[in-house]
């Protein structure tokens, strides 16, 4: 009889990719940010909301090189909201 963790195995389902391209994008961002887990729902979040904008920030990020979230919030809080940053 096959133990129970060869049963799993041999049933496994492989994991389905993301339904939306914004869901990869919003993915791709967590994992290169080094506080992308913790910030995970707000980054998901920008990418749903706006993923034009969220797209230019995150590239924003990797062109300047600020591996953290908070610099990635704040250009796509700037491009959403520019009434609000002057």
């Amino acid at each position: 009889m096959d133990s129970i963790k060869n049963l799993l195995q041999k049933y496994k389902v492989e994991k389905r990719s993301a339904t939306y391209k914004w869901q990869d994008e919003a993915l791709e961002a967590i994992g290169y940010f080094a506080d992308g887990v913790y910030n995970k729902a707000c980054i998901f979040k920008c990418f749903k909301q706006n993923s034009h904008y969220a797209k230019i920030a995150y590239l924003d990020s990797k062109e300047l090189d600020k591996p953290f979230s908070k610099y990635f919030f704040k250009v796509f809080n700037a491009l959403c909201h520019p009434d609000k940053n002057q």
